[in-house]
């Protein structure tokens, strides 16, 4: 009896750790999305975690990660360069642009401009409006602050990524740093 109620559950617990990770609501996400906004003001200094380093292009580069998470299982990484202070958060990967990454990518394009609303201004790019993605299936929403002097900048991206080797859906933040 012990051993027939044994099976299912291991089955299930061995299921749980293969499954992809999992965007948050979209009240997460907003609130999420606007804390890491604000932390951009200040070089990502409230974010910003534990020291660590990737490997980009065959050198190791130091990063510290963000205590701030958009999706379990995937990390944010900030850049260490206080003048221009960058913060890179994987959403979501894949082998090859398939319907499960262009529909992650819709998903939080939505999310994105249902939060910011009119504060920030959010143009799509793809292969009929940008020189650089013609030919490809990749995209890319920008998003600016809608005010005047020194503003915050993101991008959600769905590109291959060299450093991840796979296709991916990325929210890159680019924040004001101190000269």
């Amino acid at each position: 009896m012990k051993r027939a109620l044994l099976v299912p559950f291991v089955i299930t617990m061995m299921s749980l750790g293969f499954r992809s990770p999992e965007p948050p609501p979209a009240e997460d996400f907003c609130t999420r999305l606007k804390t890491m906004l604000e932390a951009a003001k200040d070089g990502f200094s409230p974010v910003k975690g534990e020291a660590t380093t990737r490997m980009i292009t065959g050198h190791e580069k130091k990063y510290f990660k963000a205590t701030l998470k958009f999706v379990d299982g995937h990390e944010c990484y900030i850049n260490d360069v206080s003048s221009y202070p960058e913060c890179e958060c994987l959403l979501e990967t894949d082998t090859r642009i398939t319907e499960k990454l262009s529909n992650s990518y819709e998903s939080y394009k939505k999310q994105i401009q249902e939060c910011l609303g009119h504060e920030w201004v959010i143009v799509e790019k793809d292969s009929t409006n940008d020189y650089y993605l013609k030919g490809t299936k990749y995209k890319k929403l920008v998003a600016h602050e809608n005010i005047t002097g020194k503003k915050v900048k993101f991008h959600l991206y769905i590109y291959s990524s060299m450093i991840e080797k796979k296709r991916i859906v990325e929210l890159k933040f680019e924040g004001i740093g101190k000269k």
